[in-house]
């Protein structure tokens, strides 16, 4: 993307193949993940607090193999298959990516499902088992379980031995209950206030009115956390709940969370949903798809076999 705007503005073009610089490896990628992030940054509405340098690759879930090692890169080489976290470029061919925020592929993972795993695992890692450190049968209720994070979410506290109520539309019911929930609401009909109460961890992937009639549900000393707003810090007050900032405590390479969520992932405790691949060429209908909401866990990007 040369600017920011519609889908329009993301088409395919000829770019020199980057190179690593010290401390960088090179992957050649096969797949790149959606979020939602990334039709957000095209659209300009983060422009102000998240700018791009233009022209902007979007992409930051990569999955691939080592092509090059920057100077100053120890413990990888040439051909290890690899996942990472990026700030974006991840819809190419090539990419070049911090060599702390890569980590070894699942060995039971295609590459599709493999470039699911970066930023919705690592965001459902940092806030459910760093930020709120959940235990056996805790009572813990996400909003939007069935996207992308919301359904590492309810995986991951479930792996906890958490009491995982979560919220969706009925036609993902099913689907919830069989990655690990023991509720599932219908926000459609029901309001989650009336359904969940005594909650001792709220994860928000929702936010707007999701996020502010959110605390009514929580005990007190309850934790909120939020990917999709910010609490209001008086309500937090007056109820007596938790509202960490917790994206400040996350350390700056992602690698080291990956590599321990890596094991799970070839156990069968989490698993990677696909709703949709698309060939490089449609990417626009990836972003697309994903500004709809509507996606069952993840929508992948397909550059090569």
């Amino acid at each position: 993307m040369h600017e920011y705007g519609t889908s329009e503005v993301l088409r395919v073009e000829e770019a020199p193949v980057p190179a690593p610089k010290a401390g960088e490896v090179r992957i050649r990628i096969h797949a790149a993940g959606v979020n939602p992030i990334d039709w957000k940054v095209r659209s300009g509405r983060l422009q102000k607090n998240y700018p791009v340098p233009l022209p902007y690759t979007p992409g930051r879930d990569i999955s691939g193999t080592i092509d090059a090692l920057g100077s100053g890169v120890t413990g990888w080489k040439v051909g290890d298959a690899v996942i990472a976290n990026s700030d974006g470029g991840g819809f190419a061919e090539y990419a070049v990516v911090a060599a702390g925020d890569i980590a070894h592929k699942p060995t039971k993972l295609s590459y599709e499902e493999a470039a699911g795993i970066p930023v919705a695992a690592l965001t459902a890692w940092r806030t459910l088992i760093e930020a709120a450190n959940i235990q056996k049968d805790q009572r813990v209720l996400i909003h939007g379980g069935a996207g992308g994070v919301g359904s590492m979410a309810v995986q991951l506290a479930h792996w906890r031995s958490a009491h995982v109520i979560a919220t969706a539309s009925e036609r993902n019911h099913d689907y919830l209950k069989s990655i690990g929930a023991d509720e599932v609401i219908d926000y459609r009909t029901t309001r989650f206030e009336d359904a969940a109460e005594n909650i001792d961890v709220v994860l928000d992937t929702v936010g707007g009115e999701t996020l502010v009639r959110s605390p009514v549900v929580l005990r007190k000393g309850g934790l909120l956390l939020s990917i999709a707003g910010i609490p209001s810090a008086q309500t937090c007050s007056e109820r007596a709940i938790r509202c960490p900032k917790w994206s400040e405590q996350n350390p700056l390479y992602a690698g080291e969370q990956l590599e321990k969520l890596g094991p799970l992932f070839d156990a069968g405790a989490i698993k990677v949903t696909i709703e949709a691949v698309f060939a490089l060429e449609d990417a626009n209908k990836a972003l697309e798809l994903s500004e709809t909401g509507r996606a069952r866990g993840k929508i992948v990007v397909k550059v090569r076999d």
